[in-house]
């Protein structure tokens, strides 16, 4: 149940500041969006899942309606994938689902290409080449061992691990010249960065940035604080979505904050672009069901 106070709080404007004052406003596209992730602008339309909904949404401008339903799904991250297909990862039941362009499944990913099942598959990002990466998360416990890892998908559809031991990995992107990996260690708060081979393997980790050095906490900043969601944005920076901070990270090549996005959502989990439009996705307690949420668009 969703309460009344949460649908005029969610429609308020909120202030975006860029290193001082900047002001921006915030339109909400679905006050009524269960645990949202993995927003996509496809075709038109803004597409997105809900890990405790029906599957995947779809908004037109106008209206929201269900594309794609599964059960016991748990979607998490959304990608396009081949000729108007739809990839979705879905973290409850440990596998990659393909969607067609009418929103039916297609087919069914339940392990790699050596037969290991994926532990909690994320999110995913494209390369230049037509294969792309995903988070497999692993165990969410920051007292279990560590078991996140990075798979990689070739064209041809062959899938291999190319990156293990990453503390919960969650979000991910291609940098902009295409020769780096940049993956979001959850539960270590940072963000890593592998350099891409040829052939789509990644050579070794190093650390980017941690979420404490590009941005002050918030006053109350709760403990779980990402990052989630990343994303490279068309105007060549990396959109970082801080889950538990209630904002966006937008930074530069260079590792430096260019502005804050805030939204009403405490629990920020990614974000995507249809040019200068920001689509944020937000959950406001993704502790207790039935997990209440929101769907945005941001124009500076």
């Amino acid at each position: 149940m969703r309460h009344s106070w949460l649908s005029a709080f969610v429609f308020m404007a909120v202030f975006a500041a860029s290193l001082g004052t900047a002001r921006a406003g915030v339109v909400v596209i679905d006050s009524n969006a269960i645990y949202p992730e993995g927003p996509l602008w496809q075709d038109g339309q803004l597409r997105y899942v809900e890990y405790a909904g029906p599957g995947i949404k779809s908004w037109d401008g106008h209206t929201t309606r269900v594309f794609w339903t599964a059960d016991n799904c748990g979607p998490s991250g959304l990608i396009a994938h081949g000729e108007g297909h739809l990839l979705v990862a879905c973290y409850d039941t440990n596998t990659l689902v393909e969607v067609d362009a009418e929103g039916h499944t297609f087919r069914t990913i339940k392990m790699d290409s050596v037969g290991k099942p994926f532990i909690g598959p994320n999110d995913f990002a494209a390369d230049r080449k037509g294969g792309l990466y995903f988070s497999a998360s692993g165990v969410y416990d920051v007292a279990a061992p560590i078991t996140g890892a990075v798979l990689y998908m070739t064209p041809a559809g062959w899938i291999t691990v190319v990156a293990n031991t990453i503390h919960y990995s969650n979000g991910l992107t291609v940098s902009q010249d295409g020769k780096t990996l940049l993956v979001s260690e959850d539960l270590a708060g940072r963000i890593l960065a592998f350099p891409i081979n040829a052939d789509g393997t990644l050579g070794p980790r190093t650390v980017w940035a941690r979420l404490r050095d590009l941005a002050p906490p918030t006053p109350h900043e709760d403990a779980y604080n990402g990052p989630d969601g990343l994303k490279l944005g068309p105007d060549g920076n990396y959109y970082i979505a801080q889950n538990g901070s209630g904002r966006v990270l937008v930074v530069s090549p260079e590792r430096k904050l260019v502005r804050l996005i805030k939204v009403p959502t405490p629990y920020v989990t990614n974000m995507n672009f249809d040019g200068k439009t920001v689509y944020i996705t937000g959950v406001f307690d993704p502790w207790k069901a039935p997990y209440p949420g929101a769907v945005y668009a941001w124009t500076p």
